[in-house]
């Protein structure tokens, strides 16, 4: 499952490239779309995450799980700017994009894919190995 997870994360960060290249391109339509297209699949993977590998580490390793837990949380932003922030970007978009509107949508789609990107990492080093420690416990 880990080795599938971790291949969930390279395919999201190609996508993630997509994304950069449409905001640095000004195609900010282009941008939106493709996030929309992987946001199921980032909550579905989230979910994952969270209902199997945190439960493995809760069961078997608990005293060791605090740092997971932080990390599953931020799932909650993902969430949330899938869930909402985006939208409010799209009619931002789609209905009056003025300049200082549209640097501060760039802003908000790369400060989302860094922070996607290091909440990968994040899981990669402490998250997913402590569920394999766990696992083989």
């Amino acid at each position: 499952m880990i080795d599938r997870l971790l291949q969930e994360h390279d395919n999201f960060k190609v996508s993630f490239e997509k994304i950069e290249k449409f905001v640095n391109e000004n195609e900010i339509k282009q941008a939106i779309t493709t996030i929309n297209d992987m946001s199921e699949a980032i909550i579905r993977h989230a979910v994952e995450e969270e209902a199997r590998l945190l439960r493995v580490i809760m069961h078997k390793v608990k005293d060791e799980s605090s740092e997971s837990i932080k990390i599953m949380q931020e799932h909650n932003w993902v969430v949330d700017f899938l869930k909402h922030k985006l939208i409010n970007i799209e009619n931002e978009v789609y209905h009056h994009q003025q300049q200082q509107q549209g640097q501060e949508i760039k802003r908000q789609i790369r400060e989302f894919i860094t922070n996607l990107r290091n909440h990968f990492s994040e899981e990669e080093q402490i998250v997913f190995p402590l569920a394999l420690k766990s696992d083989s416990s």
